[in-house]
């Protein structure tokens, strides 16, 4: 190991999932990729939150005490004194279940506890309760003894740290794809990006698009018709043949289906791993805006809502949208089960609107399986998320102008603007504003955009 480097718990964790992503992050920490984007950002507030709000829980022990030795580093959350020496190792977490990765991370500051000398005699996860609803916040944390879970993993340890060690004094790692890739940084680094790369496949296993790789089957094209592919695959294969576009004659009649006049919406949310409205639990997705293009003659008129300060904004914003989304109408979404939940959480914040809100509820449909499973462009690289699929589809649409241009900085821009830490200045107030309404209401206007032209490709097709 490089004489600066000792290997801290994140490191531990990073070695577990990648040698090679480790390797990196050692090497090239000042590498793009591991700049913190804005839902990272949000996250890592959200734990230090909760790490703070622990701590009274456990009173008259050491918080974030530092553990070390000459190779390894480790904060401990909570070291709680039991007497004679002895101590209870408490690693503070803002999910609401225990996962194996918690069990590691505290394996690891189990080991790193006895290099430094520092008795342990139990071992426990604080994490949030999931049944917890404000404001009764008593009740907010878990405390469970993982003593006997992380045994067979402590015991693993050193030779894992003398693993890891040797990783980081050698060469970069060779080729160690694995099930964790779509939760790396350094995802394009490993995996082809070319648009017809197998590794572009649909929801395909890596395990499968390794043995693709592996038998010499680099394309969408060179895959066996005795492969065993889903229909999008299929339809992604048959599109590297005609490098164009590929359209199923059943989109017509499934676009058809909707009945009009519609009414395209879309939603913003925060979430807060500590309850902050009533009734809500941890993590609890909390409307703060929506906007909506609704459908009146030949055009669209835009109605939209965004909460003016920090209060619960729920009952403002259902009262705002059971009257903006009246009538019987196709509530057109991207990725319905979004829209749906917030749906479902407002008619149970505001039981009054239970009813009208449901029938908003019932009433929306998904523009995503449209495309998903009636057509296929190369330029969708294996993703029929929004911001692949419009400007492939619609490219007069466009977000690069505009200040906020993807969801996870909305909600990071939310939380500042309408939840502290600090108030921000009326000018930059005013702004903000500008930018997230601007944002969402793009979000309802891509729709508008791109259901026109599912209908023009549908007529086009005969």
């Amino acid at each position: 190991m490089r004489k600066r480097t000792r290997l801290t718990k994140s490191l531990f964790q990073t070695g577990l999932a990648c040698p090679k992503r480790l390797w990196w992050e050692v090497h090239e920490p000042e590498a793009p990729e591991l700049a913190p984007d804005a839902q990272t950002q949000w996250m890592f507030r959200q734990g230090q939150e909760v790490t703070t709000a622990a701590q009274p829980r456990v009173p008259s022990a050491r918080y974030e005490a530092t553990l070390q030795t000459e190779q390894l580093h480790a904060r401990v959350d909570i070291l709680e004194p039991l007497g004679d020496g002895a101590h209870v190792l408490i690693e503070v977490k803002g999910s609401n279940e225990i996962k194996i990765e918690h069990k590691w991370d505290v394996a690891f500051q189990r080991h790193v506890a006895a290099e430094a000398g520092v008795d342990v005699a139990r071992t426990e996860v604080m994490y949030l309760n999931r049944d917890c609803r404000h404001p009764a916040l008593d009740t907010l944390f878990l405390r469970t003894d993982v003593s006997d879970d992380i045994a067979p993993l402590t015991v693993q340890v050193p030779a894992l740290v003398a693993k890891f060690a040797a990783i980081l004094e050698g060469p970069l790692p060779g080729d160690s794809r694995n099930a964790k890739c779509g939760e790396c940084p350094f995802y394009d680094r490993c995996w082809p990006q070319e648009r017809f790369s197998v590794s572009r496949f649909y929801r395909m296993k890596w395990s499968d698009k390794l043995d693709l790789e592996r038998a010499g089957v680099a394309r969408f094209a060179d895959v066996p018709e005795s492969k065993k592919l889903s229909s999008i695959q299929r339809r992604q294969r048959e599109s590297a043949y005609a490098g164009a576009l590929v359209l199923e004659p059943t989109l017509r009649d499934a676009l058809e289906e909707w009945t009009r006049p519609f009414v395209f919406l879309d939603f913003e949310t925060v979430s807060f791993a500590i309850p902050r409205f009533a009734d809500t639990t941890p993590w609890t997705k909390i409307p703060v805006q929506y906007s909506a293009h609704r459908e009146e003659g030949t055009g669209h008129r835009h109605v939209y809502f965004l909460a003016e300060d920090g209060d619960d904004p729920r009952r403002a914003l259902a009262e705002s949208l059971v009257e903006h989304c009246a009538g019987d109408g196709a509530v057109v979404t991207y990725h319905s089960s979004f829209e749906k939940s917030c749906l479902r959480g407002l008619a149970d914040a505001v039981p009054e609107l239970n009813a009208r809100l449901m029938q908003i509820h019932d009433r929306v449909v998904d523009l995503e399986p449209m495309v998903a499973h009636h057509l296929y462009h190369p330029d969708f690289n294996g993703s029929f998320s929004l911001k692949v699929v419009l400007p492939t589809l619609c490219p007069d649409v466009s977000y690069d102008d505009l200040a906020i241009a993807d969801g996870s900085t909305a909600q990071l821009e939310l939380a500042r603007l309408l939840y502290g830490p600090g108030t921000v200045p009326s000018a930059e107030r005013a702004a903000l504003r500008a930018a997230l309404l601007a944002y969402c209401e793009l979000d309802t206007w891509a729709m508008v955009a791109l259901d026109k032209r599912l209908r023009e490709l549908a007529a086009s097709s005969g």
